[in-house]
């Protein structure tokens, strides 16, 4: 069964991990300073129950800018909740500047990109998830500045 198939259950116990975890091995390589401010699936309280900028906090905060992480599956689309997006732009336009990392864990390598050059108007594809939200997706090869990921 595809990551896309699983439950919600079984998805929320592990999104993001991984390329959260490669971001960090980026960013201590690149001696990137980082501090994690996203929310990490918080079990104390119903995420449902909080307002949507702040449970779409970007995952960590640099010197130059807010960074959300993202990976993305076999279907080859850089996906992002209707939502987060608005979320997104939120934190950029009206708090700091607001980066994106993607991880391609099928080809092994990774890029990050200002949210300004999202054009959301301009996106490849959309859809909803199983438990009703709704997404819009890009083809991951248009996205820019892809780079190799080497393990240290």
């Amino acid at each position: 069964m595809t990551f896309k198939d699983q439950p919600w259950e079984t998805r929320f116990k592990k999104m993001g991990d991984e390329a959260e975890g490669i971001f960090e091995s980026v960013a201590a390589r690149n001696k990137w300073g980082y501090h994690r401010s996203g929310l990490n699936r918080p079990e104390e309280f119903n995420m449902l129950d909080i307002p949507v900028m702040v449970r779409y906090t970007p995952d960590y905060l640099c010197d130059w800018a807010y960074v959300e992480v993202q990976g993305f599956g076999a279907d080859r689309l850089f996906k992002l909740k209707r939502e987060k997006w608005g979320a997104l732009c939120e934190w950029n336009d009206k708090v700091f500047h607001t980066e994106l990392f993607a991880w391609d864990s099928i080809t092994q390598r990774y890029c990050l990109f200002s949210l300004d050059w999202l054009d959301y108007r301009q996106y490849d594809t959309e859809g909803v998830y199983p438990e009703g939200k709704q997404w819009v997706g890009w083809n991951v090869d248009s996205l820019p500045g892809w780079l190799p990921y080497v393990s240290q």
